[in-house]
């Protein structure tokens, strides 16, 4: 009788650490890793739009112990916040997360990480994680910032009256490697990047040639990455 007793007690602690749990929105504001804010409101003028994607899609914030909440995800980009519905026809709600929290939307993953540029300050900010390897991780930080269309850009009038010109909304997002502690900012030419002095220039030339490396394509890094992390092992 002991013996059942103590095999249906591990059973049951077995299945409560192996398992994710789903938890309320009351949980969610109540767990200290997530913090609801009001949305932010855009000039309506700009051409664009903040987001990395502006629909909401499907996807789910996973915390360290194990516990999930599903929802309808979007990103906003220039504030570097997720934006979050239960389901489609509710209100949405902004929410700051801290270093504990990883959002999946769809497939993808995206974590808080701080990081330095080589700047005095460290950077801190939502990146995509594509791909988290033993040496060499491959990020992506995406960025969009508001700009003035440049003048040459800008058609002539046809009549005496010419409306102002409309900022626009622009991708600035870049890839990052972290390798032994460190963040380097991906050019996007072959020369700037043996400038950082990342990799093997012999080897990353070798590399290059034979794979047609496009330092703008993230498949196209991921195997970059997983080359030179193997080299490491």
């Amino acid at each position: 009788m002991k013996k059942v007793i103590i095999l249906l007690m591990l059973s049951i602690c077995y299945n409560g650490f192996s398992q994710n749990y789903d938890i309320s929105q009351d949980q969610l504001l109540n767990s200290g890793n997530v913090l609801i804010q009001r949305l932010m409101k855009y000039d309506g003028d700009a051409k664009g739009n903040p987001y990395l994607n502006k629909e909401f899609s499907e996807g789910k914030l996973l915390f360290n112990n194990g516990k999930q909440y599903n929802a309808l995800i979007r990103l906003n980009v220039s504030e570097q916040k997720f934006e979050i519905k239960k389901n489609i026809n509710s209100e949405p709600s902004a929410i700051e997360i801290d270093d504990t929290v990883k959002v999946y939307i769809g497939e993808t993953s995206y974590k808080l990480y701080s990081f330095n540029l080589g700047s005095k300050t460290n950077t801190i900010g939502i990146l995509e994680e594509c791909l988290v390897l033993e040496n060499y991780s491959l990020f992506y930080f995406p960025q969009k910032k508001l700009e003035m269309p440049q003048k040459s850009a800008i058609p002539a009038p046809t009549s005496g009256y010419s409306k102002p010109p409309r900022p626009e909304w622009r991708n600035n997002g870049v890839y990052l490697i972290f390798h032994n502690n460190k963040a380097y900012k991906l050019p996007t030419s072959h020369k700037k990047m043996m400038d950082l002095k990342l990799f093997n220039e012999k080897l990353y030339k070798k590399y290059r040639k034979e794979n047609k490396l496009n330092l703008k394509n993230k498949e196209s890094l991921k195997g970059l990455i997983t080359y030179f992390n193997s080299l490491d092992s």
